[in-house]
């Protein structure tokens, strides 16, 4: 489950475990003592914390006693009991409560040189489209700037790439004419390409011409469409050839999700074609495709591929490993940074995706209270399991978190 801000009672001591310590840099047998929270505008509780206990509120009292390397905001889901103080423990912290944004600046600054060296934790596979950048998370569109303009559309890769992401994720199917177009629809991963919530009619993308796909319109009382109405009722449908050169344009990389049946080769000749390997890579949840791929393919320094994951196998190198990938993409609420150091370790590039408006909003109501703003508190947790590349559905607000964090001077 992914990390959940800690919650904490006033005066409760909460026992860590010594795996989760461990992940956060912090000595065993740790307790922490939480006289009070900060809810940040989200609803996510923070916690501030320094290894020194302070004698009161007083701003200049915790200046005084501020240690930079001691600061974190800790976040988990597991391994996490309430229990009373009995003596025994050894360190306790207390939580800093000064103004939230001087806060929040000496915390991004105590993880910021982890995120410098973050594209060289992987030797190869998949980072050599990572190291392209040399940025520290690779921004990647989740199917555009879905709150900006309508998901897999011209406009909305257009504008990811005007927002300062370096990358977008989009899906094709091949339509029964043998055109190749950009389109997410509904249905299941077995059975995608659903018209009905995306459209408002019955039908299946696959059964259409291009010409007949042109035609559709797109439902902008759909919950899946982030972005306001009138770009939703503006919107069509685009080739995966369209949208690759405009990316030409724009410079924007494209990592493409083989989402319907006969995919692989429609875009590889269309990426060939037209010269873009080296801005183009491919992935998809059936790893039969991207084996396909790879079996056409066998060149991995030119042709990357992601293996994606619904969940987190307990044998997931290997099955990235069948699938002749070279990076592993998982879903943002199944990371660990220990997750992420064995993919690393093991020579993969790494990618954390967000589910759609619509999956981010059931997270919050059922799972994580409001993760579905996709805020900077959300992203700041993300970053510190040293995940090389974020697909996100707020591609602005993590380049103005990462701005924050490059203005930040080195140690």
């Amino acid at each position: 489950m992914f990390p959940q801000t800690l919650a904490f009672t006033p005066q409760a001591t909460t026992t860590v475990s010594s795996s989760l310590l461990q992940a956060f840099c912090l000595p065993s047998a740790t307790s922490f003592i939480a006289p009070r929270t900060r809810r940040t505008n989200n609803n996510f509780m923070t916690l501030y914390m320094t290894s020194s206990t302070l004698e009161n509120d007083d701003r200049s009292n915790a200046e005084k006693n501020l240690d930079e390397s001691s600061i974190f905001t800790l976040s988990t889901s597991t391994d996490l009991t309430s229990s009373s103080s009995d003596g025994s423990v050894s360190t306790t912290l207390s939580s800093l409560l000064v103004d939230e944004f001087e806060v929040e600046k000496l915390v991004q600054k105590s993880f910021l040189k982890q995120l410098r060296v973050r594209a060289e934790d992987a030797p190869n596979g998949g980072v050599e489209d990572i190291n392209r950048f040399n940025k520290t998370p690779i921004i990647v569109g989740h199917r555009g700037s879905v709150f900006k303009e309508l998901e897999n559309t011209r406009a909305g890769f257009i504008k990811t790439a005007e927002l300062g992401a370096e990358a977008a994720e989009l899906d094709v199917f091949l339509l029964k004419c043998g055109t190749l177009v950009v389109f997410h629809g509904g249905g299941t991963d077995q059975n995608p390409g659903d018209l009905l919530d995306y459209c408002g009619r019955p039908g299946n993308i696959l059964d259409l011409t291009y010409e007949e796909a042109l035609q559709l319109k797109f439902n902008p009382k759909h919950e899946e469409f982030g972005c306001p109405a009138d770009a939703t009722l503006r919107g069509r449908i685009p080739t995966l050839e369209e949208v690759l050169l405009d990316a030409k344009k724009t410079g924007l990389y494209i990592k493409i999700e083989l989402k319907g049946e006969g995919t692989v080769e429609p875009s590889l000749e269309v990426v060939e074609r037209l010269d873009m390997l080296d801005q183009c890579s491919f992935a998809s949840f059936d790893h039969s495709r991207i084996a396909h791929l790879r079996k056409l393919r066998p060149d991995k320094t030119k042709y990357h591929t992601g293996a994606l994951f619904n969940d987190r196998p307990d044998n997931i190198l290997e099955r990235a490993q069948a699938a002749g990938a070279t990076e592993i993409h998982l879903r943002y609420d199944t990371i660990t940074p220990e997750i992420i150091q064995a993919i690393h370790k093991a020579g993969y590039g790494s990618m954390a995706w967000m589910r759609g408006p619509i999956g981010m909003k059931s997270d919050c109501l059922e799972k994580y209270w409001d993760v579905g703003n996709e805020d900077e508190t959300m992203y700041s947790a993300l970053l510190r399991t040293g995940v090389q590349q974020m697909c996100v559905n707020q591609p602005d607000v993590l380049v103005q978190l990462r701005e924050k964090l490059a203005a930040l001077p080195a140690y």
